[in-house]
């Protein structure tokens, strides 16, 4: 991902925060996604906010949004947080519920961690731009 489109993510994030005085995920979560449907846009595929999906037990779930290739092909799923919540805690509910642990990116404001095959593979701080 170019240092470009992460450094305008940074911005802003900064200025959703400040403007806003609020650090709910509602709020904050607007820059990750754009900072996703632009990265994605240079990679030929479309964001899909609040993106259904079905679980194995066949319950209906949504993630916060989705990179799809145009053929309706998921290559990534991604859901927001908030600061305060306990990421790890909200991570583990979520995969109790059944959402993916295939190419899934969970994030705060303040980190970010990147689920591919079951397990983690990367977890860094959202200021880490070289991660």
């Amino acid at each position: 991902m170019s240092q470009l489109l992460i450094n305008a993510y940074l911005k802003q994030l900064d200025l959703i925060k400040k403007v806003s005085g609020s650090q709910r995920e509602t709020i904050v979560r607007e820059a990750f996604k754009d900072l996703l449907k632009a990265w994605g846009k240079q990679q030929d595929l479309v964001f899909l906010a609040e993106y259904p999906l079905k679980t194995a037990t066949k319950a209906n779930i949504a993630v916060d949004g989705a990179l799809l290739h145009e053929l309706r092909m998921p290559l990534g799923y991604w859901e927001a947080k908030d600061a305060n919540d306990d990421l790890d805690e909200e991570v583990s509910k979520k995969f109790k519920k059944g959402y993916p642990q295939d190419n899934i990116i969970f994030s705060d404001d303040a980190q970010a961690v990147l689920w591919q095959h079951r397990q983690e593979v990367l977890r860094c701080g959202v200021l880490d731009t070289a991660n």
